[in-house]
């Protein structure tokens, strides 16, 4: 069942400009965000399907790294195993690096061996990330010493892999400053929602306001992918109400699971 609890981020990419010839022309299109339930001691495996919609055949390295992302907009990339809830160390990847033939695939098996309990206690979410950015080939990198500097655009995707600990952990969600800022189209309810549980969990957010007079005048609707114990996102959601009047305003993210919800008087 089910709990209330009230209270008073098409793939994932980053772009890179980066001097040299044309960016590779490789894609996940697909599985940017894997999970799985494991027990401790337990191994299960992984792929992580890379195309190449070029005509010629395109270098590919994937490589690890930690992954955290807070509301204010910053999202640190770690050393591999370094954070207290990364399962990079229990990954291992095969192989690490691939040539794609012109418009086709290759698929990149990885496993994860989850520790047992004598090695530490498990319990909740553990996650990190595995990159996949094309290799520029060596006639691009010499020509990267030539007069000139030439910008193109190299995309790099980030495949994240969560391990949920079988049977254990719990999402907490808090919602933390609350405010009415003004944004393109005006008028915009803005606030932050942090989990402080250890699980990751997906999040259906819904906004309703109501008038002085009880009314339901507004209902939007927005989903978080994922967020991840000790993660933040900042959640807007446009107005479009008239100006001079009181509102009250319920939030609520459902988890699946449990529903968390704040209460907020917006006078505008």
């Amino acid at each position: 069942m089910r709990r209330f609890l009230a209270v008073g981020f098409v793939f994932w990419c980053m772009l890179l400009a980066v001097p040299g010839q044309a960016a590779a022309q490789v894609a996940v299109q697909e599985g940017t965000l894997q999970q799985r339930e494991a027990r401790p001691g337990e191994t299960y495996a992984g792929t992580i399907v890379v195309t190449n919609v070029s005509d010629v055949p395109q270098a590919v390295r994937l490589y690890q790294t930690d992954y955290r992302f807070y509301a204010d907009g910053r999202a640190v990339y770690g050393e591999p195993g370094t954070d207290p809830r990364s399962n990079a160390r229990w990954i291992t990847l095969n192989p690490s690096s691939v040539t794609v033939p012109p418009r086709s695939q290759a698929t990149v098996q990885y496993t994860v061996q989850v520790p047992g309990d004598s090695a530490r206690r498990l319990a909740g979410s553990y996650w990190s990330v595995i990159m996949v950015e094309p290799v520029e080939p060596a006639s691009a990198l010499a020509a990267q010493g030539a007069p000139g500097l030439r910008i193109v655009t190299r995309i790099r995707y980030g495949v994240q892999v969560v391990t949920h600990i079988a049977g254990t952990g719990v999402a907490r969600l808090d919602f933390d400053n609350p405010g009415v800022v003004y944004g393109e189209g005006g008028r915009v309810l803005e606030f932050d929602m942090r989990n402080t549980g250890d699980r990751s969990v997906p999040l259906k957010v819904r906004l309703e306001l109501f008038d002085a007079a009880g009314e339901r005048v507004l209902s939007r609707e927005a989903s978080v992918r994922i967020l991840h114990p000790g993660t933040s996102v900042r959640q807007r959601f446009p107005l479009g109400v008239p100006s001079g009047r009181t509102y009250e305003a319920m939030v609520t993210a459902d988890t699946g699971d449990n529903v968390f919800g704040a209460q907020y008087t917006l006078r505008l």
